[in-house]
């Protein structure tokens, strides 16, 4: 079966690897990685999958969704200490897929470590194959239903998910909250404001886009705390080293009659 996608713009695709590099991370993790695993990111250093499940081997028939397994490197399975710590998981662990609330992870409490599933906010543990091996064979396609796919974060773990260094996932993890029901403005231009000087461009052009499509609203409605928390941040992009960026923020100011 065909593993990797042919997705063109890949956030978890690293450079290619060999052997030596490979050797060199097993000895920084302290850990030997599966002979499947290594052979995989030695066709394909990590990326998108051409499956969207992986079928539990015991217990009731159940698929969990994965669209990607990470790399050999950084930002990659060498995260995976800094994720470990950052949620309070176990140490014997080694995260080698998830976003910010979900894992897939090897269990090194073995000899052959085991690969398991983790959901944070349900404290769900779930054994999904004895090997890497197994895990591997039992990847397939699965249709799943809207509500099964549909994923939301809690104001604690988007605090965790801003201070990591998922780009791609505070990204993510910022526009989902953008259209939440009962949504607390005040915490979310607290956050857009602390993002506003990220030192990743593309983090920064998710907050000028919510700055964009709140402005109107937060200036004629909200508290004046809540506006300070937006205009504060609409300096800082004022500043921005990016041109594109920097020129949004311009506009915003114009389209708004903002003085300062």
């Amino acid at each position: 079966m065909k593993i990797w996608s042919e997705e063109t713009e890949d956030i978890y695709r690293l450079p290619e690897i060999g052997q030596e590099e490979i050797h060199r991370i097993e000895k920084e993790i302290k850990k030997n990685l599966p002979e499947s695993y290594k052979e995989l990111v030695l066709q394909q250093n990590g990326g998108y999958l051409n499956v969207n499940s992986v079928l539990i081997e015991k217990g009731n028939p159940e698929c969990i969704g994965i669209d990607h397994i990470y790399g050999a490197g950084s930002p990659g399975i060498l995260d995976s200490p800094s994720i470990v710590k950052e949620w309070g998981l176990a140490e014997n662990l080694l995260i080698f897929s998830g976003e910010g609330n979900y894992w897939f992870a090897l269990d090194y409490s073995a000899n052959t470590p085991s690969v398991i599933y983790i959901e944070q906010e349900s404290n769900k543990l779930v054994k999904v194959a004895n090997s890497f091996d197994s895990f591997l064979k039992n990847l397939s396609t699965t249709a799943f239903t809207d509500d099964e796919l549909e994923m939301e974060w809690s104001q604690e773990e988007a605090d965790k998910i801003f201070s990591g260094i998922d780009y791609a996932l505070i990204e993510e993890v910022l526009l989902s909250f953008q259209y939440a029901e009962n949504l607390d403005m005040k915490w979310y231009l607290t956050k857009a404001l602390e993002l506003s000087t990220h030192p990743n461009s593309m983090v920064r052009e998710v907050v000028v886009s919510i700055l964009r499509n709140n402005a109107e609203e937060v200036l004629a409605e909200a508290d004046f705390t809540t506006q300070e928390l937006l205009l504060k941040a609409l300096r800082n992009l004022l500043e921005d080293p990016n041109h594109d960026i920097k020129n949004e923020a311009e506009d915003i100011k114009e389209s708004n009659n903002i003085n300062s």
